[in-house]
């Protein structure tokens, strides 16, 4: 998957799990895309996902690296945010008005209801994933595998990445093996 050039909008979970790779400054600088990130989802993001310590100060270099963007809200964006906020967390709301609003921009989200809500109510396509990110990162670098292992395993260990589609988790599966698999909570109960 192309990704060089696109406008991304993302959300916490996707977030937490790049953070939780231990390296997400190669991974987003490697994509080249625009990484935009709404006021809500960088509101909602406190503690690093390994350690609990403070995320702010990692956000905020990556900001001023410019490998993430800062989103406001504005009046357009405003009420579909509202509308979705009554269904949605605020973060997973916001990604979705903002790319519903915004030309260009695509929406990555991992929750399974953000997706469907983004799909069946609006017809939001495509929504990509943190594997869709992960992936597009591999065939980029074309990185040593023992050292993708290692960064896919911390997102799926320590970020608690959702797969959900059957292919994903076949890829997942296929670099990671049964042995780490079975260390990863979030594909725990996918053998």
């Amino acid at each position: 998957m192309q990704l060089e050039g696109q406008q991304l909008v993302v959300d916490m979970s996707v977030l937490i799990n790049l953070i939780a790779s231990d390296n997400i400054v190669q991974l987003l600088a490697e994509l080249n895309t625009e990484m935009l990130l709404p006021k809500q989802v960088y509101q909602e993001l406190k503690k690093h996902p390994k350690d609990g310590s403070d995320c702010k100060p990692l956000i905020n270099s990556l900001i001023s690296e410019n490998l993430l963007k800062p989103l406001d809200m504005t009046p357009n964006i405003l009420e579909l945010y509202l509308d979705l906020t009554t269904e949605l967390d605020d973060g997973e709301a916001a990604v979705i008005a903002h790319t519903l609003t915004q030309t260009g921009c695509t929406a990555v989200i991992d929750e399974k209801k953000a997706r469907r809500i983004g799909l069946e109510r609006f017809n939001l396509s495509p929504i990509l994933s943190t594997v869709d990110l992960l992936q597009a990162y591999f065939s980029i670098t074309q990185c040593d595998q023992k050292a993708f292992q290692e960064l896919l395993f911390n997102t799926l260990k320590i970020g608690r990445m959702r797969v959900s589609k059957q292919e994903d988790i076949i890829w997942v599966t296929d670099i990671l093996g049964p042995e780490l698999i079975r260390q990863c909570p979030s594909l725990r109960r996918r053998k």
